[in-house]
């Protein structure tokens, strides 16, 4: 969860969401931005390519416009010298980004009112060297979500796409659990080979302990090998144990690289199919989080058979991640929130359509590690829900 921005249960929406820089405006903000960036690179239409490329076009959605609207951009997507930008937010706005992070307190007011009305501009006039100017603006951002967004979103029109990529490096090393997820999907997706995220890709099951049949499991996602909440005593865990009394809990328990990559999920998948089978748990009830979630998918395409498989804010990938359902015992369970920032900068569709994939969307946005915390769990009554 994240420890900066409380979950929220409406998003900020338009313009409105500029005018002010706060914990609860940064990540309606930190949305638009990677909306916009994810126009630059066509936005939903090389997903779709890819889903109908396979005879899925039909399976991935994403969130519905009127319940988040963002600009649509006009014009030709490339290189935006930063000079060029920075020249025009000191005529326009009265203010010149600097070559650091943050803005200074003595600049704070300046700062604030040149964002609103960079923003304003913007959506009066959806053009792309708008769009630049306010990615520009927003890598000097107080709050690190949107300079994190920002540089993601600009890497298509950057003309010095190395300090975008140290806003990414210095994201993984953040406090919140929300900045470094998609500081870290942004910078794999676009450099996946930076030596900063070899640490974050372990994973290593411990050996095979004799046991009591246990029937269900819980895979962790990208990163998060080595996070607490899916194994024994951790807090997810131990919410679900008071459920599932049959939930696995041995140390030998499933683990994957983590990386984000598609060679690093095909192996995981391989090694969730041959975990399962080495222990004779064909049958097994799996929950994922995230990228997890398509690692037991992937795995269900690798013909492991499962009985239920719940999918907690899993980036939707129809052309490579789709249910084997001849596998599967019983319809498919998602649950996730509105305008995951994670899937966002992953590029991944929000939700899945399908009639045998059931989406439980929270009353929740942004937050991608809402899906696992059990506060989350107690209050929208996600058990019941999916039967679980």
């Amino acid at each position: 969860m994240s420890l900066y921005y409380p979950l929220r249960s409406k998003p900020m929406k338009g313009v409105a969401a500029f005018e002010t820089i706060s914990e609860d405006s940064t990540p309606s903000q930190a949305a638009v931005l990677l909306s916009l960036g994810e126009q630059l690179r066509g936005g939903n239409a090389p997903l779709l390519a890819r889903a109908a490329a396979v005879g899925r076009k039909g399976n991935v959605a994403g969130e519905p416009e009127r319940e988040f609207p963002v600009p649509k951009l006009r014009g030709t997507a490339g290189p935006v010298p930063y000079d060029e930008s920075r020249a025009r937010l000191k005529r326009l706005h009265g203010y010149a980004p600097r070559t650091r992070a943050l803005a200074p307190a003595d600049d704070w007011s300046r700062y604030a009112r040149a964002y609103s009305a960079c923003a304003q501009r913007l959506f009066d006039k959806p053009v792309v060297a708008n769009a630049a100017d306010l990615f520009a603006l927003c890598l000097d951002h107080p709050k690190a979500l949107a300079r994190i967004a920002a540089a993601i979103a600009s890497l298509p029109l950057s003309s010095r796409p190395a300090e975008n990529l140290k806003v990414l490096v210095r994201g993984l090393k953040s406090e919140d659990a929300l900045e470094r997820a998609v500081a870290a999907t942004g910078l794999a997706r676009y450099s996946p080979a930076h030596p900063a995220l070899r640490p974050l890709q372990r994973g290593k099951t411990a050996t095979r302990e004799r046991r009591r049949r246990e029937t269900l499991m819980l895979v962790h996602g990208t990163w998060a090998s080595d996070q607490a909440w899916y194994h024994a005593g951790g807090d997810f865990h131990t919410f679900i144990k008071g459920l599932r009394s049959d939930l696995y809990g041995l140390p030998d328990y499933f683990q994957w690289s983590g990386g984000w990559s598609d060679d690093a999920r095909d192996a995981g998948a391989a090694s969730l199919k041959a975990w399962v089978e080495s222990r004779h748990e064909q049958g097994l009830d799996l929950m994922g989080h995230s990228h997890g979630a398509n690692v037991m998918l992937k795995a269900t395409m690798l013909g492991l058979n499962i009985g239920k498989a719940i999918l907690l804010s899993c980036p939707v990938h129809v052309d490579k991640y789709f249910p084997n359902f001849a596998n599967l015992t019983t319809p498919v369970r998602s649950v996730r929130v509105h305008a995951d920032l994670v899937i966002l900068a992953d590029g991944g569709g929000q939700r899945f359509r399908h009639p045998d994939i059931q989406e439980t969307v929270l009353p929740i946005w942004f937050d991608h590690s809402a899906t696992h915390d059990p506060q989350v769990w107690q209050d929208n009554d996600i058990a019941h829900t999916i039967g679980l």
